[in-house]
């Protein structure tokens, strides 16, 4: 937690799935509300988090978007996240 940031809980969500499904959108749409029809194949991994209210509690909410390769996918989540393998 940050000098300047509390909260409540975090939540630590992994987008897994295809290439070309739409991973990288949700994320961008959440974190940012934003949309790319044209966005880019994700190497490797990114992470963007997001802070919300939801009734009294502030949830930090830190979303994983992987690659739909599933070459790069267990080898990449097992490096990036600890405790998930």
């Amino acid at each position: 937690m940050g000098s300047d940031e509390s909260y409540n809980f975090v939540f630590k969500v992994v987008l897994i799935g295809e290439s070309g499904v739409g991973k990288s959108n949700l994320l961008s749409r959440f974190t940012k509300n934003e949309f790319n029809h044209d966005s880019r194949t994700t190497i490797g991994v990114e992470f963007s988090t997001r802070t919300v209210q939801v009734d009294n509690f502030t949830i930090k909410a830190q979303i994983w978007d992987t690659a739909g390769l599933e070459r790069y996918r267990v080898t990449l989540i097992s490096m990036h996240i600890p405790g998930w393998l």
